[in-house]
């Protein structure tokens, strides 16, 4: 598009227009570029002003992303600084020497079918509400028809904006309206898409969450209800409860919180502890003809006869009893849980038990809630999950990080992963190319074969003799040693995951490397064994305590060759140099080489304020681990060998 100014008879007629606003706004600086008379009258902006003199630059972006998708994007605002119920049109257009921009065209709602539809729903619902939604089933998309006004900002207006959003988008604005993040996570699986339409199938579907402020709790209420069968159009309601509520009935609220976990639970009732009775807040639709109120023995007698097993039996009398409940409660339980099987369907299925205070104890001091929900499907789960070797539990017991592998496709998840490593996750799609790039960053070179051969050759060519598992031991940058399992997991055509199960193998492998040098045999033989490191000039002692091998800190901070170490050595000082000749480094060389051991016998104190001194026999092991030569040095008490 050329440069407007060649376009004066345009101009000059948009100038003239007092019910039609238009701007251009730069992509990049967010400068207005050209505006008509009307928008410099009512906002004071004109070329090369901020967008924010005349719309909001939040709603600018979504609008700008919007119109990138499809070309041009329209859209109704129902506040701005150009009046109420507006339509926006947004363009994309390329200003002189190539500057992306985008038009906004400003101009008065048409009494369309969408506006209809806007005060049809008003007069079905009435103003009653905080917040008005509109559901479209067939796009999935959620459209604002009601929110609270926004207050002013830096002494400008901000509109409000009705972009029709995605449903998540929408769920999350909602969930991120409430405080805590307990409350958050129920409100999302009451929002939950499957859940709304299951509940909508037996009528309105309604729940009630705290929504919290600077100074406590507000409570309100969401309500779906179809509107339009045909069209697939649902309508989502939100009010204030608090609104509704005298500020001493709190045992309103206790009736508000009770109603609200109807959507959760199979069946709800009210146990009065003090009376033994109780009061039926939901009942179960399989247990017909039961009172809504009365002796709470009756009920306790129903639940019995819908439990197969006598010990499970015995112990519903036990653990839900009038006076067990009193006594958990009176001993701060926040919750009584049991699980216990049922016969409430045809097949034998599962039913959770459970018993809690209610939020508010004004008058509900006595009570608690006894809730009855069917887990059988739960149990299901599990019990195929552990046919698959697949319990979470165990493996995050043991193992420092675990991932699920889909063989087809070489999808992966984990279960848990230390936090440095969760980046592989986010960032690659397929295990080998998140291994390669870990093996690359994280294991050592000589070890970097296991991930390009040997893991490569289960997780993409299948190599899985006779569906057994495989493991692999690699040492690390970080001076660690690692153990991969590899666990198969076989479907009805041969394996179809596989889990890779990372553990520390450190201690491990630390403990093996010791035993392969020395022996606990050989560590009791003698009264004393230290290992010598020539090049480090470290001495460390070894001993055994009974289960495993211990390599003990270094002996002195000084090296064996430092004037500290031959002040406070406690061999005699003339058999001191014969004992540094054998720990030498050329000694040592020389001694490996030949294959020979050193023995000699030295005098050495008893103890470390005399002079008394003991012959012990020295004998001095010469041999190598991972290529570096070191000493190991053996005692025992002469004397002692001779009496």
């Amino acid at each position: 598009m050329n440069d407007l100014k060649e376009f004066w008879g345009i101009m000059s007629v948009l100038d003239s227009a007092d019910d039609v606003a238009l701007f251009v706004v730069s992509g990049r600086e967010q400068k207005i570029l050209y505006c008509n008379h009307l928008v410099t009258v009512l906002t004071g902006a004109h070329t090369g002003s901020d967008l924010e003199r005349v719309w909001d630059k939040d709603d600018f972006k979504k609008a700008v992303e919007r119109c990138n998708e499809g070309g041009t994007y329209r859209y109704a605002v129902e506040q701005s600084l150009f009046g109420t119920r507006r339509n926006v049109t947004v363009c994309k257009v390329v200003w002189s020497q190539g500057i992306l921009a985008y038009s906004f065209l400003i101009s008065a709602h048409a009494d369309d079918a969408e506006e209809q539809e806007r005060e049809r729903i008003f007069t079905v619902l009435g103003q009653a509400y905080r917040h008005i939604f509109t559901f479209d089933t067939m796009s999935g998309e959620v459209t604002t028809l009601l929110r609270p006004h926004e207050h002013s900002e830096n002494g400008h207006l901000r509109g409000v904006y009705y972009h029709p959003v995605s449903f998540d988008e929408w769920r999350n604005s909602v969930t991120a309206m409430i405080g805590q993040e307990e409350e958050k996570e129920r409100l999302r699986a009451l929002l939950d898409p499957q859940a709304i339409m299951e509940n909508l199938r037996r009528g309105d579907y309604a729940f009630q969450f705290r929504q919290y402020n600077g100074s406590g709790n507000d409570w309100c209420e969401i309500r779906f209800q179809r509107f339009d069968e045909l069209d697939g159009k649902i309508i989502c309601t939100e009010k204030s409860l608090d609104e509704e509520l005298n500020l001493n009935e709190e045992e309103r609220k206790n009736q508000i919180i009770l109603n609200s976990l109807s959507n959760i639970y199979r069946s709800i009732y009210l146990i009065d502890l003090k009376k033994g009775s109780y009061t039926t807040v939901k009942a179960d639709s399989l247990l017909f003809g039961i009172p809504d109120e009365g002796s709470y023995g009756t009920l306790s007698d129903i639940v019995l006869e819908l439990i197969p097993d006598d010990a499970q039996k015995k112990s519903f009398s036990e653990v839900f009893s009038v006076k067990a409940l009193s006594e958990a409660f009176g001993e701060g339980a926040e919750n009584v849980v049991r699980e216990y099987n049922n016969t409430l369907n045809d097949d034998t299925g599962w039913t959770s038990i459970t018993a809690f205070k209610p939020p508010y104890s004004i008058g509900f001091e006595n009570k608690c809630v006894l809730t009855f929900l069917d887990i059988t499907e739960k149990k299901r789960v599990e019990a195929e999950r552990n046919e698959k070797n697949m319990v979470v539990d165990v493996l995050s017991s043991r193992y420092i990080a675990v991932f699920f592998v889909k063989l087809n496709d070489g999808s992966f998840h984990s279960i848990m992963v230390p936090p440095k490593f969760r980046y592989i996750e986010k960032q690659f799609d397929h295990i080998a190319e998140a291994m390669k790039h870990y093996a690359k960053a994280y294991v050592l070179e000589q070890y970097r074969y296991i991930f390009k051969s040997g893991l490569r050759s289960v997780v993409e060519e299948r190599q899985i003799e006779n569906g057994g598992k495989r493991e692999f031991i690699y040492q690390s940058v970080e001076d660690t040693w690692v153990r991969l399992h590899v666990f198969p997991i076989e479907g009805e055509s041969g394996p179809e995951e596989v889990i890779l199960a990372f553990e520390d193998f450190t201690d491990m492998m630390e403990q093996r490397r010791l035993n392969d040098i020395y022996n606990t045999t050989l560590l009791a033989d003698y009264d004393m064994v230290m290992e010598y490191d020539p090049l480090d000039d470290k001495m460390f002692r070894l001993r055994y305590d009974g289960e495993r091998i211990v390599r003990e800190k270094p002996l002195g901070v000084a090296g064996i060759n430092s004037p500290d170490f031959k002040q406070n050595a406690v061999i005699h000082p003339d058999d001191l140099s014969l004992f540094l000749m054998a720990c030498k480094k050329a000694t040592v060389d020389e001694s490996f080489e030949e294959g020979k051991t050193v023995s000699h016998m030295f005098l050495r104190r008893k103890n470390k304020d005399n002079d008394d001194y003991s012959l012990f026999m020295y004998a001095f092991h010469y041999f190598e681990e991972l290529g570096r030569r070191k000493v190991l040095i053996t005692l025992r008490d002469a004397e002692r060998e001779v009496l």
